[in-house]
This record gives C-alpha cells, sequence and structure tokens, in this order.
C-alpha cells in the first residue's frame, strides 16, 4: 500500500490547462495509470489528479474558474 500527501506549490491558470509536479521512484508506481478527483476550494479549481504506471504525477484542470493556488490532497493506492 502507498500513501502520497501531494502538496503542491502552484497550478496552471486555463480553464482546461494541465501540468506535472513529479515522477515517482521505481517501487512506488502503482500497477496501472490511476486518477483521482480534487474539488478545489468555494466551487473552484477543480481538477483531475493522475498517477501514471511510469511514474509521472500530473494534473488537469476541469474547465471553469481556475486559480493558481497551491493544492494539496492524499491518495492511496495497492501495489
Amino acid at each position: 500500500m502507498v500513501t502520497l500527501r501531494i502538496d503542491w506549490k502552484s497550478s496552471a491558470s486555463g480553464s482546461w490547462n494541465n501540468g506535472t509536479f513529479g515522477t515517482l521512484p521505481e517501487g512506488w508506481r502503482p500497477p496501472m495509470d490511476l486518477n483521482f478527483s480534487y474539488g478545489g476550494r468555494d466551487g473552484a479549481n477543480q481538477k483531475i489528479i493522475n498517477v501514471n504506471a511510469n511514474g509521472t504525477m500530473t494534473y488537469t484542470n476541469q474547465g471553469g474558474t481556475q486559480g493558481t493556488n497551491a493544492f494539496g490532497m492524499t491518495v492511496s493506492y495497492a501495489l
């Protein structure tokens, strides 16, 4: 079981923009691509958080109002 605490410093502001915020070392990578919902705050900054089998961690904004603020969440998955 892996639990990641994600605390990222900033976010792309465009409604559908995306970004990369890290790469997991081997041994921490999930066996398949995973995605998690991030609800944001005050109805803004909704995102999909992707933790990929190749180790990349990305986010994609989900339309509407998006700020450049930091975001944080915890995700868990089985290896």
